[in-house]
């Protein structure tokens, strides 16, 4: 577990086919691969649960807030063992218990330094290099098999609150917007029906949304509002840093106010810094260059094309 640092963001890279896994935020709910790193949606927060004198790792994405899950069934892992379909599939999911073994990940360290991800299920997270970046599964696997394991990068925290993206991504689509004030969570993390307000936002902009609640919310300092998602009711508090998703979902923003003892427990991942230093030196430009061309040969775009 020492690879997983609890409350810290890590990177996974298929050793296999130096593809990252990223959170699909069109749909809210599926995963891929791509080479492209330096986004929210390859960053993954690090949640440890200690429960039965032992530890679960969870992973949760630095995007959306939703956790890296699949089924524990057993229908799941016979329909997988034996190519039936959906058995094997990986989502994301809401964390709406504890445990939730769905969520439930058990890394193997290999001899290589690679990390195996176990899954309650007692199958593993796979990459499968099928060209259309959707190839992430999880199945009855062992460390011999090349499309296992996955390289955990660190991803460094930033020092201060990020600049959110300006005036982009305004678009047309309409949503509902929940929100409520940290400030008014129930001792138990729970809030009260009559603590949220709602009302609809045109557009998939950050810097426009954190203005319209400064403005309902009365603040005198719009930056320090600090929007946040919580992926179920056990989920943790995940920053918004990026633009809304493209998509008319309901959304239920939580504001933390910056200074405050919940401000000061976020963690933002400083990505866009650590790529730029990274990726200059020859070994990470080699590395690059093996993921462009895999993507290139499979029709895989450079450029995130999923918002």
């Amino acid at each position: 577990m020492e690879r997983f640092q609890d409350r810290h963001h890590v990177w996974l890279r298929s050793r296999e086919h130096g593809l990252y896994l990223h959170a699909d935020l069109a749909d809210g709910s599926s995963v891929y691969l791509h080479p492209y790193r330096a986004t929210a949606r390859a960053a993954w927060a690090v949640h440890v649960l200690h429960h039965f004198d032992g530890h679960m790792l969870m992973l949760h994405n630095a995007a959306n807030g939703r956790y890296l899950a699949a089924s524990t069934s057993p229908w799941a892992a016979t329909a997988a063992r034996f190519g039936l379909g959906g058995g094997n599939r990986v989502t994301l999911r809401d964390l709406d218990r504890l445990p939730m073994f769905a969520a439930g990940w058990f890394p193997i360290v290999s001899a290589s330094g690679d990390v195996l991800l176990g899954h309650a299920s007692d199958r593993f997270l796979r990459a499968i290099d099928r060209g259309d970046g959707n190839g992430v599964t999880v199945e009855v696997s062992d460390s011999r098999r090349p499309n296992t394991p996955w390289v955990v990068e660190a991803i460094p925290p930033i020092d201060s609150i990020p600049r959110l993206p300006h005036l982009v991504g305004i678009g047309h689509i309409a949503r509902a917007i929940r929100f409520v004030r940290a400030e008014r969570a129930s001792t138990d993390g729970t809030f009260p029906h009559v603590a949220w307000a709602c009302f609809e936002f045109t557009g998939r902009s950050l810097f426009n949304l954190r203005i319209e609640l400064a403005r309902r919310l009365n603040f005198a300092v719009v930056s320090d509002v600090i929007m946040c998602v919580r992926a179920g009711l056990f989920g943790r508090l995940t920053p918004l840093i990026t633009d809304l998703p493209p998509n008319n979902v309901t959304m239920e923003i939580i504001v933390v106010t910056a200074g405050t003892i919940d401000a000061n427990e976020l963690r933002f991942p400083n990505f866009v810094f650590c790529c730029c230093r990274c990726l200059s030196s020859p070994a990470m430009a080699d590395a690059r260059a093996a993921a462009a061309a895999i993507a290139a040969r499979h029709g895989v775009g450079q450029n995130p094309s999923r918002r």
